[in-house]
């Protein structure tokens, strides 16, 4: 550009315009990030990672995991129909195995009040710390802070009524049963170390192929919910639990002079130690040592379990098994129906 021609553009240029240009640079030094897009877009940022901070500050369990998990397979049990695979039932009642035994995980949990529907539970503490529960509805567990231990504390759901109307009723198959047969619900009220509660829930289901269906998530109680108003179950004495020949041996005069190993041939019992071994191939134990258990014992009067079968369709063996490089002494108890076919009914300590 000729200077002439540049020297006339500028003379057009009005004084306001070049006074503002002279003062643009000092004037945007000044300018506030609050103007700038990218500033409001840290400000949102900063804003949102407070609220979530404070959130956690007032709030700190919300969202606290809590999972479910098969004992014996150990496979997590979600909100999605989970297939278990440790029990099943026929038309006629036999049952193979566990329907489901499981343990829960988390953090710092202190105490569970478990409540169940329709069928039985019971609670088993493989560590021996805690109190434990026979057979019953309802019930509060001890935890602690002591997580490595909550593995230990398995809960057994029980379909002693479901069994029982397959087994009385040779005209009832699976299908025949009503809902409350084939379906049930434990609920849990998780207390944690902090005073926090959160209740979750255990679905259970029965299909018509005999297989077992379970789910875990949150739950909310309703007024519907009046068996989780029922009272707690108290504690079993060990003595009792697992004391060879304690009193509750003496509680039906018939069974107390029963001897149950005689009632059977080694034939017969050899069969249901078959049985038995094959079930902990699908567990955790290895089993060392597997032996005939003691007429006195107490298990063959478990209410709803052993002691709805006589003499001659049940036989009890103590097993000696290893988990993890570690010892236990199990009890496994294995009867038949009216087919003459062995199936597991019970097992533990």
């Amino acid at each position: 550009m000729k200077k002439k021609t540049l020297s006339q553009a500028i003379g057009e240029i009005d004084t306001r315009h070049i006074s503002e240009a002279m003062n643009y640079h000092a004037t945007s030094r000044k300018t506030s990030i609050f103007r700038k897009p990218f500033g409001k877009s840290m400000i949102a940022a900063v804003l949102c990672l407070c609220l979530l901070v404070g959130f956690s500050v007032f709030m700190p369990f919300t969202g606290v995991a809590v999972r479910a998990y098969a004992y014996g397979t150990n496979e997590e049990i979600t909100k999605t129909d989970t297939v278990l695979s440790s029990g099943t039932i026929t038309d006629d009642g036999m049952m193979t195995g566990h329907p489901l035994q499981f343990y829960i995980v988390g953090k710092d949990i202190a105490t569970v009040r478990f409540s169940c529907k329709n069928q039985w539970i019971d609670f088993v503490d493989w560590t021996g710390k805690r109190d434990e529960y026979g057979i019953g509805k309802n019930f509060t567990v001890s935890y602690g802070s002591d997580e490595s231990e909550y593995y230990y504390l398995v809960i057994d759901w029980v379909p002693n009524d479901t069994i029982r109307m397959l087994t009385d009723n040779k005209d009832v198959g699976i299908k025949d049963l009503p809902t409350e047969l084939r379906e049930d619900i434990i609920v849990m009220e998780i207390t944690y170390e902090n005073g926090k509660t959160v209740t979750k829930a255990m679905k259970i289901s029965l299909r018509d192929n005999g297989k077992f269906v379970a789910s875990f998530g949150d739950y909310t109680i309703t007024d519907q919910d009046k068996f989780v108003e029922q009272p707690d179950s108290k504690p079993i004495s060990r003595d009792i639990l697992y004391a060879q020949g304690s009193d509750a041996a003496l509680q039906n005069s018939e069974k107390e002079n029963a001897s149950y190993q005689a009632a059977l041939s080694k034939e017969k019992i050899e069969a249901a130690k078959t049985v038995a071994l094959d079930y902990y191939k699908n567990t955790v134990w290895q089993v060392e040592k597997i032996s005939v258990t003691s007429d006195s014992n107490s298990r063959y009067n478990n209410t709803g379990i052993e002691a709805e079968y006589s003499a001659g369709n049940i036989i009890i063996f103590d097993v000696t098994a290893i988990r993890d490089g570690e010892t236990e002494n199990r009890i496994i108890s294995v009867a038949r129906a009216g087919d003459g076919k062995w199936s597991v009914i019970n097992e533990g300590f």
